[in-house]
């Protein structure tokens, strides 16, 4: 019975041993490469307001990180789709991807408080690198990102604000931490 332990433990050891911690690729000259491992130290606030605030903007970007991710990569799309079309073929594509997305998202984005929607304004202009308000002007016309640009400085957002990462440290953190780069100002 002994014997037949220690047979089943060593059996069951050897697979973890064969484990790596770390992915290690080797080339022909001998060097090896690993993947990077971003180290961060811990945040000192100093009251727990600030730390309440912190957090709250942490859930905040957790939250609207998907619709983030999804403008940006629809945006992509429509500028490599429509590169070659004519004005009134991009601005028909761009008014079917427009009904698309409103079919299928305007209901959760009416959801949203006005806090997350200006770091969801935010962190779309850090994402592409352009405000928002160029982008519907781009893809709209000047009139309507005007009437979008008023209709959000009603509610506290502009638009046409560009995204300066010193001025937003804690949403830079926020982003390093979940794994975005660092934006390029």
């Amino acid at each position: 019975m002994k014997y037949f332990f220690f047979l089943i433990l060593g059996w069951i050891y050897s697979p973890l041993q064969a484990q790596q911690l770390f992915s290690t690729h080797s080339d022909q000259t001998g060097e090896i490469k690993r993947s990077e491992a971003v180290v961060v130290s811990t945040r000192l606030f100093t009251n727990d307001t600030a730390r309440y605030h912190y957090n709250q903007m942490k859930h905040y970007v957790k939250m609207i990180l998907p619709y983030v991710d999804t403008a940006v990569v629809l945006f992509q799309d429509i500028e490599a789709q429509s590169a070659d079309m004519s004005a009134r073929q991009r601005r028909q594509y761009t008014r079917s991807r427009e009904s698309e997305i409103k079919h299928r998202f305007e209901d959760r984005l009416s959801q949203l408080n006005i806090t997350q929607g200006r770091l969801l304004v935010k962190l779309i202009n850090r994402q592409l690198g352009k405000n928002c308000y160029s982008i519907l002007q781009d893809l709209k016309n000047p009139i309507t990102a005007t009437w979008y640009l008023s209709l959000a400085r009603i509610h506290g957002i502009n638009l046409s604000e560009d995204y300066v990462a010193t001025e937003n440290s804690d949403l830079e953190m926020i982003m390093k931490n979940l794994g975005y780069e660092e934006s390029e100002e």
